[in-house]
């Protein structure tokens, strides 16, 4: 059984603050190392990226469980300078501002090369950073938003930043290939897969994405230790303000992404196993009956 929460407040701070609770609290272990990678693939303002108030609570939050050291790492798109960007998005500030003891990017790390049982769809596997063997915990903090070629970008599709340039060059973007990339974007999750879910949906796009779309603010965020239960709420929530047919037309549970992470357990497998809980949320009930 998963637990997500959906928290809507003024203050984005105690969004974040009360979500976590709602969804059972972080568990992180005191003295742990904890990585915290915001979205920032490109330089684009939310719901582009993450939002900065975001991540400030999600440091804050981790911060509660006296950890030995809070991280902020992400890598963006492959032909853009992260640490520029985590700048111009005011996100590196924040993590200065809220203390964290390092701020990396994944753009120039030293890399394992990685074929996980059940990547079918990756051929030559993929390289992650030999850093995030020393992790302890990790938080992702994903925009709950459509996208052009993936159709939507949530938790699972947040895993593809730990990839590097090449590996992303493997990733089929163009127009109905939805199944081989839903596929490749759950299977990203089999190794280094977050611990919990901090997902923005203060601001969503319902069309285009990842960078520029349609336009709504829901000012909600969503929490959750189950990727898979993350995102079909996210999905749910997309429904709920109308969004693209590939989405709006077809169950949650149809999604290649969704599919496929089930398929290899990366998550809870139907929506008996969802529990929500929302604060602030008044249609609540129109997302409930989404998952279906």
């Amino acid at each position: 059984m998963a637990i997500v929460g959906l928290s809507r407040n003024k203050d984005t701070l105690e969004s974040v603050k009360v979500a976590v609770e709602l969804a059972g609290g972080l568990g992180i272990k005191e003295g742990s190392t904890v990585l915290i990678r915001p979205n920032a693939n490109t330089a684009d303002l939310p719901p582009g990226s993450t939002n900065p108030d975001v991540l400030k609570g999600a440091i804050r939050e981790a911060r509660k469980y006296n950890p030995k050291k809070i991280i902020v790492a992400e890598k963006s798109m492959t032909t853009l300078d992260t640490e520029m960007v985590l700048r111009k998005l005011g996100l590196w500030q924040v993590a200065e501002a809220e203390g964290a003891d390092e701020i990396l990017t994944f753009d120039h790390m030293k890399r394992s090369h990685l074929k996980p049982d059940g990547a079918s769809s990756w051929p030559v596997g993929f390289y992650v950073p030999q850093f995030l063997d020393f992790v302890d915990y990790v938080i992702a903090l994903p925009v709950i938003k459509t996208h052009w070629t993936a159709t939507f970008t949530m938790g699972l599709k947040s895993q593809i930043s730990i990839t590097a340039d090449p590996d992303r060059r493997q990733l089929p973007h163009g127009r109905h290939r939805d199944v081989l990339f839903g596929n490749m974007i759950a299977e990203s999750n089999l190794v280094y897969r977050p611990d919990f879910y901090i997902s923005d949906a203060t601001k969503c796009f319902v069309t285009g994405g990842p960078d520029l779309g349609t336009l709504r603010e829901p000012g909600i965020v969503l929490a959750s230790s189950d990727v898979v239960a993350n995102d079909v709420v996210g999905l749910a929530l997309l429904k709920a303000l109308g969004t693209v047919p590939k989405i709006q037309e077809h169950s949650v549970w149809a999604q290649p992404q969704i599919k496929r992470a089930v398929e290899i357990e990366l998550g809870v497998r139907c929506r008996e196993e969802i529990t929500v809980k929302s604060s602030g949320v008044e249609e609540i009930e129109e997302i409930l009956a989404n998952l279906a």
